[in-house]
C-alpha cells in the first residue's frame, strides 16, 4: 500500500497503526469512552480556578492560576489525541503535545514551588 510522503512526517513507522482494530469492540470502547471523560473533567477544572480566581482575585497571581488551567487542559487534550489515536496514526502531533504538557507542568511545578512560603505566609 503506498503512502503520500509527507505523511511520513506524522505516521510513526515503527508503531504499528491499526493494531486497535484486532481489539475487541468493548475495549476500544473503554478506552475512548474513559479518555473522553477524563479530557471533559480536565476541561472543567480551569472553569472551576477562573471561578475562584474571580472570587479571591487578591490572594493569588493571576500568572499562576493561568499556568494551571494551560497545564490541565493540555492533559485534557491529550486525552482527546488519545482517543483520535485509536483511528489515525498521530502520534508525532501527540508526542507534540506530550512534551508541551510536560514543559509546562514542570514550569508550573516550579513557579509553585518557589511561591508556596509566600501563599503560606498570607495565610496566617
Amino acid at each position: 500500500m503506498w503512502t503520500p510522503s509527507w505523511l511520513l512526517l506524522f505516521a510513526s513507522p515503527y508503531i504499528p497503526h491499526g493494531h486497535c482494530y484486532l481489539w475487541q469492540t468493548p475495549l476500544v470502547s473503554v478506552h475512548a469512552l474513559s479518555n473522553f471523560f477524563i479530557a471533559i473533567a480536565y476541561f472543567s477544572i480551569p472553569i472551576a480556578l477562573l471561578y475562584f480566581v474571580f472570587k479571591h482575585e487578591n490572594d493569588f497571581p493571576v500568572r499562576l492560576i493561568v499556568l494551571f488551567g494551560s497545564f490541565i487542559i493540555c492533559y485534557g487534550l491529550g486525552h482527546v489525541l488519545d482517543i483520535v489515536t485509536l483511528w489515525y496514526p498521530i502520534y508525532w502531533v501527540s508526542g507534540m503535545v506530550r512534551a508541551a504538557t510536560a514543559l509546562i507542568s514542570c514550569y508550573t511545578a516550579m513557579k509553585v514551588a518557589i511561591l508556596l512560603p509566600t501563599f503560606l505566609a498570607s495565610l496566617r
